[in-house]
């Protein structure tokens, strides 16, 4: 299982570093497009959407990223912190109380989750590639320190009504492995080690906090999986929702870095 889940992981990052670097723009717009519909689409399923909600559903999200990507780019942070009220207020208070999603807010919800993703990552990788490269990598990180050290020391479970898999050491274990990713890092790039840091933290525990969330989706569903296209993983969205949060969030951080003439 491992095995398997490590090979996945390492493709699926070979893939966006050769989109990324190697591959026309286009290429990369075509990839995160394919990615985020194929989202959607998991996501309808696992919402049980009707299938006149998922034609709204798809439509409703493909003109929001049209209208805040190409046309209304200077209004994107509307939508990062429509999304970051989502993550601090909503996200919270549904993981806690553990409800089943109203009909009349799923698809609001479904949207949410992958637009602002969709839109963020486009544009971080317009701003910064190398920005973007390292949220990537550090959430594979923490999976995977996740995975291992829970497999290796998991006793103490971290939500177990939610996702009786996750430990308390898998959780310690990917913020381990993300700082000590951090300092090897600063040997190679002009960033401030504790502005690595800090940035690690803070995307490890975005991930694990959009990880958990997803698996409240799923288990309110009463599914194991968002699908099956990944090895290892499940479906797309088992693999990306530790991005939904992260992503979003960190586009905001770097807008307003930069507005405050700090440039990464």
């Amino acid at each position: 299982m491992f095995k398997t889940r490590l090979i996945s992981a390492l493709l699926m990052l070979l893939i966006l570093f050769i989109s990324v670097f190697i591959f026309d723009p286009w290429a990369f717009t075509i990839l995160a497009s394919a990615i985020s519909i194929t989202a959607l689409y998991e996501l309808g399923s696992l919402m049980k959407l009707k299938f006149n909600q998922k034609i709204i559903l798809w439509i409703v999200s493909i003109l929001a990223f049209i209208y805040f990507y190409y046309c209304k780019i200077a209004d994107i942070n509307i939508i990062l912190f429509t999304s970051l009220i989502f993550w601090v207020l909503f996200a919270p208070f549904h993981l806690r109380n553990k409800f089943l999603v109203p009909d009349n807010l799923k698809i609001f919800v479904s949207v949410i989750l992958i637009v602002p993703l969709w839109i963020s990552v486009m544009w971080l990788f317009s701003q910064n590639k190398l920005f973007l490269l390292f949220i990537f990598v550090s959430i594979f990180i923490a999976d995977i320190g996740a995975y291992i050290f829970g497999k290796k020391f998991g006793k103490y479970k971290l939500m177990y009504n939610v996702s009786p898999g996750k430990t308390i050491e898998g959780v310690l274990g990917a913020f381990s492995l993300n700082i000590l990713f951090s300092f090897l890092l600063s040997f190679y790039v002009s960033v401030d080690l504790l502005f690595l840091i800090a940035a690690s933290i803070l995307i490890t525990g975005l991930s694990i906090f959009g990880d958990l969330y997803e698996s409240l989706l799923k288990r309110m569903s009463g599914i194991k999986d968002s699908g099956s296209i990944i090895p290892g993983h499940g479906g797309i969205l088992d693999r990306i929702d530790g991005f939904c949060p992260t992503i979003p969030i960190f586009a905001l951080i770097f807008n307003y870095l930069y507005i405050l003439g700090i440039v990464l």
